[in-house]
């Protein structure tokens, strides 16, 4: 098929793309079963961000912000190897060597998915390499369902990225009974690719581990370990460790309710001190009531078991409700309310942030 043919079906589809599915984009054949397939997702959103330190406001902000745009590509060699491309632009902070900064990203565009995928064994063993989902955010979101409001606590609290460069083995057994997703990455997470890495730089490994005995059932294990990006040949880096447990229960469309239980772990490299340890507990849910209207909330709980003077502790709730005139079309009216005491181990000092508004999220 000409160039031409793929940029003006690419043109067609996104002028009907209010008739489209998410990310069911364009469809171009070639040869059978090859296919290629383009899509977008944006998240637009109008929100009050404001900022309290020891109940002095510090910053407010106000407005319209595109919190992500994604463009995607996918091509199908055959039934069994594909691969994909997917750009991102966000108003996030960078991860560098394990430090977040605000240095060259902001509104750039950058990749967040570059990889060829394999059915090795069927269902039991797909390989993944590239730059990839990581094994837990991406699979917690698609069930929590509303990733364009707030993101899941992993991810809110920086234990790890939705995003690495690695290689990735996963799979279901037992008819779908079990599944599992193991990854060996460079750890330093999307955004911070590096061609080829320092001599000495540790590898990070990521599992997930899952139980699915009855139909809307799911019970998953987390576990990471390494040093995201921190250990190079001049430096010994700081070693982190990750376990989550996860249940939760629903049907298709209509609800699902989640608990979680995180416990993060970070030492020295060089003296296996632990220097933090924090762990969180999380329930959250949602339900849809019929005629596009539904509701959602979170409640999350962290606290510091290092630190026995002054050990911070914060409490985040997350609720709204949503409207969707059609599958590819969502609104929401949310707040997210977080509140941390004793805020960097300081006796009496508190921070919070609220953020309220109109959440959207539209694709193709």
């Amino acid at each position: 098929m000409k160039i031409k043919h793929i940029a003006q079906a690419a043109a067609l589809a996104m002028i009907a793309s209010a008739s489209v599915p998410a990310f069911a984009g364009v469809v171009v054949a070639e040869k059978g079963d090859s296919k290629l397939k383009i899509g977008a997702k944006f998240y637009l959103n109008m929100t009050d961000y404001k900022v309290e330190k020891n109940g002095v406001q510090s910053t407010r902000t106000r407005g319209m912000a595109v919190d992500r745009a994604y463009l995607e590509a996918r091509y199908y060699f055959d039934s069994n190897w594909m691969m994909r491309f997917t750009s991102d632009v966000n108003s996030e902070t960078k991860r560098t060597a394990g430090v977040l900064s605000k240095k060259n990203k902001g509104s750039n565009v950058f990749l967040k998915y570059a990889y060829v995928e394999g059915k090795l064994a069927g269902k039991a063993a797909v390989l993944r390499l590239g730059l990839s989902h990581t094994p837990w955010i991406d699979y917690e979101q698609g069930l929590w369902k509303y990733r364009y409001v707030s993101k899941v606590a992993i991810d809110q609290y920086k234990y790890d990225a939705s995003s690495d460069l690695g290689i990735g083995l996963k799979g279901k057994l037992a008819d779908g009974l079990f599944g599992y997703w193991v990854t060996a990455t460079n750890g330093e997470g999307y955004g911070t690719q590096t061609n080829n890495k320092t001599a000495g730089t540790g590898t990070d490994y990521n599992l997930r581990f899952g139980i699915y005995p009855v139909k809307g059932l799911t019970i998953d294990l987390q576990y990471r370990h390494g040093f995201m990006g921190t250990k190079t040949s001049t430096s010994a880096g700081t070693l982190k460790t990750l376990n989550q447990l996860m249940v939760t229960y629903g049907t298709g469309h209509d609800y699902r309710v989640g608990a979680n239980y995180i416990l993060n772990t970070q030492k020295s490299n060089i003296t296996q001190i632990t220097t933090k340890k924090e762990d969180v507990t999380v329930l959250w849910g949602w339900a849809n009531f019929g005629g596009g209207f539904g509701a959602f909330g979170r409640i999350e709980s962290q606290k510091d078991k290092v630190n026995t003077v002054n050990p911070f502790k914060g409490t985040r709730y997350v609720a709204g409700v949503q409207y969707s005139p059609r599958k590819n079309v969502r609104f929401s009216l949310a707040f997210d309310d977080h509140k941390v005491s004793n805020n960097g181990n300081v006796a009496g000092d508190t921070k919070r942030t609220r953020r309220y508004g109109l959440y959207s999220r539209v694709s193709f």
